[in-house]
């Protein structure tokens, strides 16, 4: 069988979806050597994968950038040209004029589940534009493909009840935790290149609005203000809670558009001593953050999987995250958790689980078992289950 894989999102500036690529390919490599892959990267990314040792895996050059005019007019005739037996696009950005059988991952619903203003910083007009295109190219995938795969039962059922498909054509595949953080050593040179003080809660991932950091800098204030109430005479400072009065939260998230908008409001609530933005952090390099956190917090709106918590649980650092579904499926009793929209109770689950050795230790334990249940090698022995089912 001849089977094409999107690969454009592999590297670092694919985020989530070029890791979920890039891993998929990196085990069929292993598990399978009978189909053949072809394999379509971008100029800028077409050395980033090895197929060396693997005959049947062949690079295919497909220099379109994502979510444009040109990925929908160009791909289709790139796609068609290789003759494949199944497409696999990775994510919802399948393009409408390819006719081919294909199979799409659809990691989450979130751009129909946000649709405010707040979620862009575009032209009012060109957002709806923008959207009016999402829906088009979005409902195309999902009617249109062989089959559908989704990272949790949560969003299987987000999809079904939104577009009122067959539940038998979805098929689920979870996720897991990268391997690197199974080992990770802490560094204090890594966290001094990044200006990273001690000790810190971490937070991994984009600005966008549901991730919701809005609220867990409100909670954070409000930590401030309780913990680190002083008394000022002349020079010195008295404080109330020595053991969160040296708490930081860093955020580490590529530069995108909402960045500056998270800084603002930073500034504005007067957290800057206590905020770190990182910006992008090297993989190897991240690693080692992790493994120097007081704890991983996640609070999240809206999820698809949530590698990032497995990530913390196989770094060995307590997880506190929001109790919305897909983050309870995936991470069980193994964190934490509070409602997302409930200022105050993130900040006493902040301070729980900084301050009680009893919960940290109780989350590790829980955590380096729960993050056993997921492999990335399992994802891509069911993903190959699907390719070959049709």
């Amino acid at each position: 069988m001849k089977i094409g894989i999107d690969a454009r999102f592999v590297g670092p500036q694919g985020t989530g979806l070029g890791k979920y690529t890039e891993k998929l390919i990196e085990n069929l490599k292993e598990i399978d050597k009978k189909n053949n892959y072809l394999i379509f990267l971008r100029r800028q990314n077409l050395n980033f994968l090895d197929f060396s040792k693997n005959k049947n895996f062949e690079k295919v050059l497909a220099d379109v950038p994502w979510y444009t005019i040109e990925e929908q007019i160009k791909l289709p005739k790139i796609f068609t040209a290789q003759n494949l037996d199944v497409l696999h696009v990775p994510h919802f950005n399948a393009p409408i004029f390819y006719k081919g059988k294909k199979i799409v991952t659809i990691h989450d619903l979130i751009h129909h589940n946000f649709k405010e203003s707040a979620s862009t910083t575009k032209n009012p007009v060109i957002y709806r534009i923008k959207r009016f295109a999402y829906k088009k190219i979005i409902s195309d995938a999902i009617y249109k493909s062989t089959k559908i795969i989704a990272p949790s039962n949560f969003v299987k059922e987000e999809i079904i009840k939104t577009f009122k498909v067959n539940p038998e054509k979805i098929v689920v595949t979870y996720e897991a935790a990268e391997d690197t953080y199974f080992s990770p050593e802490k560094s204090a040179s890594v966290l001094k290149k990044y200006k990273i003080k001690t000790p810190f809660i971490l937070y991994v991932g984009n600005a966008y609005p549901h991730k919701n950091l809005k609220n867990l800098l409100k909670a954070f204030a409000i930590l401030v203000n309780s913990s680190r109430s002083t008394v000022h005479s002349s020079s010195k400072t008295v404080n109330r809670e020595p053991t969160t009065d040296n708490l930081q939260i860093v955020i580490v998230c590529a530069r995108d558009v909402f960045t500056k908008r998270l800084q603002k409001k930073i500034d504005d609530m007067h957290l800057t001593e206590w905020v770190t933005l990182t910006g992008y952090i090297e993989a190897e390099d991240l690693v080692k953050v992790f493994k120097s956190a007081e704890a991983y917090v996640f609070p999240s709106l809206s999820e698809g999987f949530g590698i990032p918590g497995l990530n913390a649980m196989a770094a060995g650092i307590p997880v506190a995250s929001s109790n919305i579904k897909t983050l309870k499926e995936i991470y069980g009793p193994a964190a934490l958790y509070f409602n997302p929209n409930d200022v105050t109770e993130i900040k006493e689950k902040i301070h729980q689980i900084i301050t009680s050795q009893k919960t940290k230790d109780d989350l590790i334990k829980k955590g380096s078992e729960q993050v056993k249940k997921y492999s990335w090698r399992k994802m891509a022995e069911g993903t190959l289950a699907v390719y070959e089912s049709i």
